[in-house]
């Protein structure tokens, strides 16, 4: 119960529409909105491929290779020419999270939305966040290798005679990268619905019998949708651009003593040449 200029407002929490399947319970409304926004990812990737097949190019294969050369230049400029493999990743996320984000925008702050965002769930979010750190370790122990990658958490960020601190403080920094990174998407999105819950629910405001409610809606609903959008994009951004940062700091290492490499290589090339 939330009390909204004098009158009492019926604000839920984390209310889904829920059913059974081989004994697990299920966010209908979030598996259904998910599949939603996959099939309009599925289909702008057909549009985007039509597009390139006509070797015209059409604004939305131009907006998909600037998008596609900002990430790249940002990824190869940090990580180097290994990191090109995160770029499809990290667009992918960043376009599925945006779709997502975007069904907000047609809610209505009922109870019960007809399309409400996947990603004001924490399921989804959750989900995503440990699909992208079980990667992150994976290509950790690609770049460093097995023994490196056991090192890496026993003798970092302090002395090797402090290995129990730096395991703990390493095993602490990993279990809270999910958590933090699904949290934070989850957050944003879930406040987004309790605001337009208040604001739906300043429909019950009168003055006299006057609707002064209502008409405060009409104003403050699109002004808040706008801003709204802005804060999706903003939040893709972060999921996407997080997922290049734990990428590069997993492949630090290996790519900064691949620079040494190739530094030493090319003083050892050309001294001979010198001399």
């Amino acid at each position: 119960m939330v009390p909204v200029f004098g009158f009492a407002a019926n604000i839920t929490v984390g209310d889904h529409v829920t059913g059974k399947v081989l004994g697990l319970t299920l966010n209908l409304d979030t598996v259904w909105a998910t599949g939603a926004a996959l099939a309009i990812v599925i289909v702008l990737a057909a549009l985007l491929r039509r597009q390139v097949a006509r070797g015209r190019p059409g604004r939305l294969q131009v907006i998909f290779e600037a998008l596609v050369e900002v990430v790249t230049r940002q990824v190869e400029g940090s990580i180097g020419e290994a990191g090109r493999a995160i770029v499809p990743l990290a667009i992918s996320l960043f376009v599925f999270i945006f779709i997502c984000n975007c069904f907000e925008q047609v809610g209505l702050g009922s109870h019960f939305e007809w399309l409400a965002a996947p990603t004001g769930d924490i399921n989804l979010t959750l989900a995503m966040a440990l699909f992208v750190i079980v990667l992150v370790h994976v290509a950790s122990i690609r770049s460093r290798g097995l023994g490196g990658y056991v090192r890496h958490y026993l003798f970092q960020p302090f002395p090797p005679v402090l290995l129990p601190f730096n395991l703990f403080i390493n095993v602490v920094e990993e279990v809270a990268k999910p958590i933090t990174l699904a949290l934070r998407l989850f957050g944003n999105l879930l406040s987004g619905t309790l605001m337009l819950s208040l604001i739906a629910a300043l429909g019950a405001w009168k003055l006299s019998g006057a609707p002064v409610g209502d008409v405060v809606i009409v104003i403050i609903n699109p002004i808040w949708k706008l801003f709204d959008l802005f804060i999706a994009g903003i939040q893709a951004f972060i999921f996407a651009l997080l997922t290049v940062i734990y990428f590069d700091t997993a492949m630090s290492s290996a790519h900064g003593d691949g620079r040494r490499h190739e530094r030493a290589g090319a003083g050892a090339t050309t001294e001979p040449l010198s001399s």
